[in-house]
């Protein structure tokens, strides 16, 4: 049975890629922050939750396809989740299928800060944990 911590990560990831902003929301802090990689596109560091969902929907506003939860894991109110993205570029119709992943902090059962990492083994060993 996932701890509550990852039901939230679970939940809220979810609601963010289909569209559900303002359930999303309501999962964040109000001093949030989501740190991107330096390879990903748009802002490095994002603060605050609707700044957070703002930019989730500018990367899926080009985005036709779905997004899902493929696994989590948990050590203590840290979770590491692994994301899949498959779709299309809505413009260029460029196919995608993306694995990629982060870690998201819990504190007061909302999240107050998630990283990504890209690889699921990079956000298992920050985490403290092995594939």
């Amino acid at each position: 049975m996932p701890e509550e911590e990852a039901k939230l990560v679970r939940r809220a990831f979810t609601e963010m890629y289909r569209g559900e902003y303002q359930e999303a929301v309501r999962a964040f802090h109000d001093d949030a922050v989501w740190h991107n990689t330096r390879e990903f596109p748009g802002p490095r560091c994002c603060q605050g939750p609707q700044a957070i969902i703002d930019f989730c929907t500018s990367m899926m506003e080009d985005f036709e396809g779905t997004q899902e939860v493929e696994r989590l894991a948990q050590a203590g109110t840290t979770v590491a989740i692994g994301m899949r993205s498959v779709g299309r570029a809505r413009r260029s119709r460029i196919p995608a299928d993306v694995r990629w992943a982060a870690v998201a902090e819990v504190r007061d059962g909302r999240i107050s800060r998630v990283d990504v990492y890209g690889e699921w083994s990079r956000a298992l060993k920050a985490v403290g944990l092995k594939e």
